[in-house]
């Protein structure tokens, strides 16, 4: 048994067949399942699931995120034990998972969500590349964290050489290192904190090139066989090589993403339409808007609107924008009589 490993990941997305199909094409994954929960697929194996965003989380603001699980032995029993810690939250009663196997959803003191799970060894089979071989847990403060996990699961916390931040091994009560915590500043951390899977890639050149393409982001260089990456709809993970590093990458130092072009475009607009009374702007400015909304079914107006969930008010909005973005920029070609 994996007693106190983690087990198993998925994505929690507000697009699920945007999320499929960008995944796809990272990590040649196919697939299986519904609407509701589809199993990702690597060699003939499940390696992990992709569901729909819960509308709670929706109404959060929450980006689509990765979630590892813990295997234990009750989550009863581990949901008591959380319940005891200062700061820790338990966002998700147990209940049933599959028909032999229950979960809980529970929050660490840092904030960072993880799932126990209660039931049969379900441990993907199938290697590396495209399964996750690390996982990774960005904190402020080990000191948060580390009384928490040792009595939730017995881990130990071992100091290592980490650069260029402070950096722990989580050691298994049988010695097996099952996961790294690191002590991240705020601008590589972001807003939220999570269990972030690292997925094995043979050519990481490659894959941020395709993720660019799907309108992802390159968030750090974490060192020379890692990189914390974003999909386009806000869901971190980590790519890490399969093989050693090329000679030439000899840097320890992250490399910050490159400037943030499209913000960057959509605040040049909002200022010449402002100051030079050039209304065709605002017209520019929705349709940066509406692009990369359709691309990944999501419009941020106030608070994130669904493709999946909300269709009408998606559509609504994404229809406002393409008619005022259309009149803006042809009402300068038909002057008043």
């Amino acid at each position: 048994m994996a007693i106190g490993h983690f087990v198993w990941t998925d994505l929690s997305t507000y697009d699920l067949q945007t999320a499929k199909a960008d995944y796809k094409a990272l990590f040649r994954w196919s697939f299986k399942g519904d609407a509701a929960y589809a199993y990702a697929h690597h060699n003939g194996e499940p390696v992990a699931g992709i569901f729909p965003m819960p509308p709670r989380l929706q109404q959060m603001d929450m980006p689509s995120f990765w979630m590892s699980y813990v295997h234990v032995p009750s989550v009863e029993e581990a949901v008591e034990r959380a319940r005891q810690h200062e700061g820790a939250i338990i966002e998700l009663e147990p209940q049933a998972f599959t028909d032999d196997a229950r979960i809980a959803l529970i929050r660490d003191p840092s904030g960072a969500g993880f799932t126990v799970y209660e039931g049969p060894d379900i441990t993907p089979k199938s290697g590396p590349p495209g399964t996750v071989v690390a996982r990774y847990h960005h904190v402020p403060d080990i000191e948060l964290v580390r009384g928490f996990y040792s009595d939730l699961f017995d881990w130990r916390f071992e100091r290592a050489d980490g650069q260029p931040w402070p950096s722990y091994r989580i050691l298994h009560p049988n010695g097996d290192q099952i996961a790294t915590i690191e002590e991240v500043p705020e601008t590589v951390r972001g807003r939220f904190r999570y269990w972030v899977p690292a997925f094995a890639v043979g050519d990481q050149t490659q894959t941020v090139s395709v993720l660019e393409r799907l309108d992802g982001r390159q968030l750090n260089r974490l060192d020379t066989n890692s990189y914390l990456l974003a999909d386009r709809q806000g869901a971190h993970f980590i790519t890490q090589t399969t093989q050693g590093p090329r000679p030439d990458e000899t840097s320890k130092d992250p490399v910050k993403a490159g400037p943030p072009l499209k913000a960057l475009t959509g605040l040049m607009c909002i200022w010449l339409a402002v100051f030079l009374e050039l209304q065709a702007f605002w017209g520019v400015l929705f349709l940066i808007w509406t692009w990369p909304a359709l691309r990944n079914g999501r419009a941020d107006f106030i608070e994130p609107v669904s493709r999946s969930a909300q269709p009408i008010t998606y559509w609504a909005l994404l229809g406002t924008w393409i008619a005022l973005s259309v009149w803006l920029i042809t009402s300068p070609l038909f002057p008043p009589v």
